[in-house]
């Protein structure tokens, strides 16, 4: 699961063509959400991690007096260690705080696995700086030390540019192309290896270099899944919870069917600009028409941790079951 922060989804629909490419051929489906409210990063995390709004766990802004080091009492990774499935996560730091309950320290936490989450391997940044391109050579690294059956992958890059730049600069535009380029690097490998790709946002960026209310550009984020065997299957239908076969076989006495290797990362699916919509919507012709994907793909950001455990063969439990298939 590959997690975008600050990706709008008209940026990734403008200037991602490497998972355009994937679309095109019937390899890729795309949609998008407007994220729970507020827009903040850190109540966001917890919602993906959760399946519960902000107003519901509690986490409401980014750096609010004692809710720095909180902890989620209830999450993804614990549902998985129940089952016996290992986790692996490359991402910033205030996911260690939300599974973990401590503040982060650089020099203790580098590479520390919070308790009680079945994480397995773990790499943690700090600086919002940190390049995308290190990020996912974590990832990588992470990935085939430990083949896990959840890869959570949290890349910075364009919700930097948006608060440094602003989200309509050629700098965030250019934070979406540099993602994309990398996705074509590693996601080829992560498919030989048995793995699927979600990839979403926790938020978007206005021109103001913030995001935190109610526009549309601040809330509307892609959600792209990129099955491994798309290609063999027919299309992106044809894949439920595909079996990861570095995972399943690392993972011992887990069901090979429940070992589905999820890699998440945040793209957009809203096409602002008129112009070019109307070219893609002349050029579906050649596009593949994949039959519709079992369950169908969330609509709500409430809704993913639950759909993950689904694709992963798991029922999710009655604190994630607001969405069903």
């Amino acid at each position: 699961m590959l997690l975008a922060d600050g990706l709008r989804a008209d940026t990734a629909r403008d200037y991602m063509g490497y998972l355009h490419a994937l679309h095109d051929a019937g390899r890729a489906q795309w949609a998008e959400l407007r994220c729970e409210m507020p827009s903040l990063s850190r109540p966001l995390y917890a919602t993906l991690l959760n399946g519960e709004p902000p107003l519901a766990h509690g986490i409401l802004g980014n750096g609010h007096a004692g809710q720095v080091g909180q902890a989620l009492p209830r999450h993804l990774f614990q549902v998985l260690q129940a089952q016996g499935l290992r986790s692996a996560v490359a991402a910033y730091h205030w996911f260690y705080e939300l599974l973990s309950g401590e503040v982060f320290d650089p020099t203790r936490h580098r590479d520390a696995l919070p308790a009680g989450t079945g994480i397995v391997g773990a790499r943690w940044y700090w600086e919002d700086d940190y390049p995308d391109s290190h990020l996912l050579a974590d990832a990588e690294s992470l990935r085939s030390t430990h083949a896990p059956s959840l890869l959570f992958v949290h890349p910075m890059g364009p919700d930097l540019a948006g608060h440094v730049h602003g989200g309509e600069s050629t700098a965030y535009a250019m934070s979406a192309r540099k993602l994309d380029m990398l996705l074509a690097q590693y996601l080829p490998r992560w498919h030989a290896a048995g793995y699927d790709l979600l990839l979403t946002s926790d938020h978007g960026m206005n021109a103001d270099r913030m995001h935190g209310g109610p526009l549309s550009v601040e809330r509307e984020v892609p959600l792209i899944w990129v099955p491994h065997d798309a290609g063999a299957a027919g299309g992106v239908g044809g894949v439920a919870a595909a079996s990861a076969a570095g995972a399943s076989d690392a993972a011992g006495d887990a069901d090979a069917d429940g070992a589905a290797g999820i890699a998440d990362t945040a793209a957009t699916a809203v096409d602002g600009r008129g112009a070019e919509a109307a070219s893609r919507a002349d050029d579906k012709s050649h596009r593949a028409a994949p039959p519709a994907l079992r369950p169908p793909l969330p609509k709500r950001q409430t809704e993913i941790a639950a759909w993950v455990l689904m694709q992963l063969g798991l029922t999710p439990p009655d604190s994630m079951k607001a969405f069903r298939a």
